[in-house]
């Protein structure tokens, strides 16, 4: 087998109803080049037995029950691609998703992230209700793991996910990426599909406001400690063809 260009990094945790329509829309995306590495963050339901019924591509992993950024961290051990991305084991890709990310790291080599945007789809038990969106695409920008692609070594230059968060350790790697002057480009392609439903982390809005402002505050705390608070740049920033000044 030829070695894989991207890993996807799958934190599993009691998935059986969603997992394996995740993992079929990475094997959907055309490419032999690519490697799931599913983390099972103490599954105690079918998930395991459905995960190692695919083929050699699919990598299952156990650990306890630790959280999403540490079933993440753990994957990290097993990536063999010069490119990662990210999978909740409730959502999937479009098919085109890969092809077209990688094709804007080919037009760009000095790229290290490049973001799509997100498309809500509500499932039984959701609440579309506390969303506002642009118009009735139900699509977004927004910092979610799985609309983006990224170099494996900007993860050695930023570091990994911060295990202290149950939620919100997305922002709290984008903030220290925009704080080290990552190099990210945006596409208007939607690059995820997010499948809202009765069992997801972010329904428990006092978690989701708790850890926000906690990941907000560690990137104030890091940027007072510097140079003083310094404003970040915002995805507008991102959408224009890149010059070649770090941003």
């Amino acid at each position: 087998m030829q070695p894989p260009l991207v890993s996807v990094i799958m934190p599993v945790y009691n998935a059986e109803r969603f997992v394996a329509e995740a993992i079929t829309s990475v094997l959907n995306q055309g490419m032999d080049a690519i490697e799931v590495i599913c983390v099972d963050d103490g599954s105690t339901d079918r998930s395991a037995e459905i995960i190692q019924s695919f083929d050699s591509r699919i990598r299952y992993v156990r650990q306890e029950n630790r959280g999403p950024a540490a079933a993440r961290n753990k994957a990290f051990s097993f990536v063999n691609a010069p490119f990662v991305t990210f999978l909740d084991n409730d959502d999937v890709f479009p098919d085109y998703k890969l092809k077209r990310q990688l094709a804007l790291f080919t037009e760009d080599p000095s790229l290290d992230v490049v973001f799509g945007k997100t498309q809500y789809v509500f499932l039984d038990g959701s609440n579309p209700e506390r969303f506002h969106f642009p118009d009735q695409t139900q699509t977004v920008w927004n910092i979610l793991l799985g609309a983006g692609l990224f170099r494996t070594s900007v993860f050695e230059r930023i570091g990994l996910f911060n295990e202290e968060l149950k939620i919100g350790e997305d922002l709290d790697w984008y903030n220290r990426a925009k704080e080290q002057g990552v190099r990210m480009r945006t596409t208007d392609d939607v690059m995820l599909y997010y499948r809202h439903h009765s069992a997801n982390y972010t329904r428990d809005q006092d978690l989701v406001k708790s850890t926000l402002l906690k990941a907000i505050k560690y990137s104030l705390d890091r940027r007072r400690s510097e140079t003083g608070v310094q404003a970040l740049p915002q995805f507008s920033d991102f959408q224009q063809p890149m010059n070649n000044d770090t941003l």
